[in-house]
Order: C-alpha cells, then structure tokens, then sequence
C-alpha cells in the first residue's frame, strides 16, 4: 500500500485557493496503485474559529469534488469541519471513489489555542479496511495521547494516519512522539503536516513523518512543501508482532473497554 503525504501550504480562509492547489496535486500522484493520500488537518481552510460554522457548509461540497478525481484504488485522509449546531466537530473523512468510508471526530482539542471553545468533543475511535490495510484516524495533538493510539492498534489498525498543524518550533515532539507510538504499537504511524500555515502570521510547520512498526522512518522529514511517499504492507506488522511480542503481550493484560473486553 502507497501512503502519501501532501505536505502543501494551508492559507487561513482561502477555500478557493486551498482547494484548487489539493486538487491539483491529488490529481498528479494518482496512478495505477493502491493508495492512502493524507492531508493536513483543516486543510481548506485552516483554523479560522470563527468562520468554521460557515466553511462547514461548504465540507461535503469538497468532498464530492475529491470523489470526482479519484479512482478506485486511492483513498484520502481529509480532516474538515462539520457542523453541530453552533459549534462544529473536528472530523476526519476517509474519502473513496465510492463515498466516504469512515469519519473519525478529534476526542483531544488543542486548549492553548483556545480550540475546545470552537469545537466539540468526539468521541471513541475509528478503524476500517482499505484494501486489506486496516487503517486507524487520530489527529495532531493526540499524538501525545498514546491512549488513543494503543486503543486504535487495539481495535485492529496495521496503520494509523494523523492529519496535523503542527509548528515547526515544536518539531522535536512531533517527531519523537510519532516515533513512540509506532515502536509501541508496532504499526505504521503516518502523518501529513501542511508546510506553513499562512494568515496574518504565517508559522512554519512542515516535517510530516512515517514510521514503520519497528518505529524505522520511511521518508526524510523536512521542512519544504512537497509530496512524500512511503509503503505499508500489513503483513509486515504481525511478522514484527510476531517476533517480538510486546503488543500482543500487552493486549493480552490490558483490557480497553468495548475494544477486547
């Protein structure tokens, strides 16, 4: 399985602009191949609190105009805004060919930033099948909730993809912490950062990372827009599990409620 990162620029509140720079490369690195696109987190139209109740109405729009240039074999990780009442949810799409195959709902929101007065809470998680590829959805700051990735390796994931905004200032933690949960988990744990997030301030970011689930990376990390690919296969997590039995020794002493329960 192909696993790409589209590390691009997300420009605060230029849907418009946004969506036709995605599409675009989107549309380039389809090819013939089973493959996982990942995108930034709030790709469209970035973290503009006020305005997420508005680009909300626009999320299942995007969605169609994704379907429409993607075949049968791709499937894109694509966080966006979808309403509630007043406030929205944080909510990844897996978009197929086919219509959207799961959505995941950010559980951890981003206090500093003022993101829980925003945004509601989800809860739960989520993994499905792509292809024979069990894939698991979490989200940015929840890279450092490693309760939330043993529970989705719990419920079956060979790969866990994690759309991000995350500064480049603080790429030391995203980094290592991406590493942990693969070594962990021993799956594949692959996210996708947009290069800058351009507004009034623009802030560096970048660094999108794959791990494989003997926490190996699977590209080189860097800082400039560009797309960068990588591959998983399933069986290479339950050799690795297999030999090394830490995860399986974990689930067979911890016990996660409504997971192996």
């Amino acid at each position: 399985m192909k696993i790409i990162s589209l590390q691009l620029p997300v420009r605060l509140s230029e849907v418009d602009e946004n969506l036709r720079k995605f599409k675009n490369e989107i549309s380039q690195v389809i090819d013939g191949e089973d493959s996982i696109i990942i995108l930034p987190e709030m790709w469209a139209c970035g973290f503009d609190y006020r305005r997420l109740v508005e680009f909300s109405e626009r999320t299942h729009g995007i969605i169609n105009e994704i379907q429409d240039i993607i075949n049968d074999n791709t499937l894109v990780i694509s966080s966006l805004p979808e309403r509630n009442q007043n406030k929205v949810f944080n909510t990844v799409y897996a978009v197929s060919k086919n219509g959207i195959a799961a959505t995941y709902r950010k559980n951890f929101l981003f206090s500093p930033m003022k993101e829980d007065e925003y945004i509601d809470k989800g809860s739960g998680i989520t993994v499905f099948d792509f292809k024979g590829m069990k894939v698991g959805l979490l989200l940015c700051y929840e890279v450092r909730f490693p309760e939330m990735f043993r529970m989705t390796a719990f419920a079956g994931a060979d790969i866990i993809a994690v759309p991000a905004i995350w500064p480049q200032m603080k790429k030391g933690h995203w980094l290592t912490l991406m590493r942990a949960r693969a070594i962990e988990n021993q799956c594949y744990v692959a996210g996708c950062n947009t290069s800058v997030m351009i507004g009034k301030k623009d802030m560096p970011c970048g660094f999108s990372a794959a791990y494989d689930p003997w926490g190996e990376p699977m590209f080189e990390p860097a800082a400039e827009e560009g797309v960068y690919t990588s591959y998983a296969d399933a069986a290479v997590v339950e050799d690795i599990r297999t030999k090394i039995p830490s995860f399986l020794d974990a689930k067979g002493f911890f016990t996660i409620k409504g997971i192996n329960s």
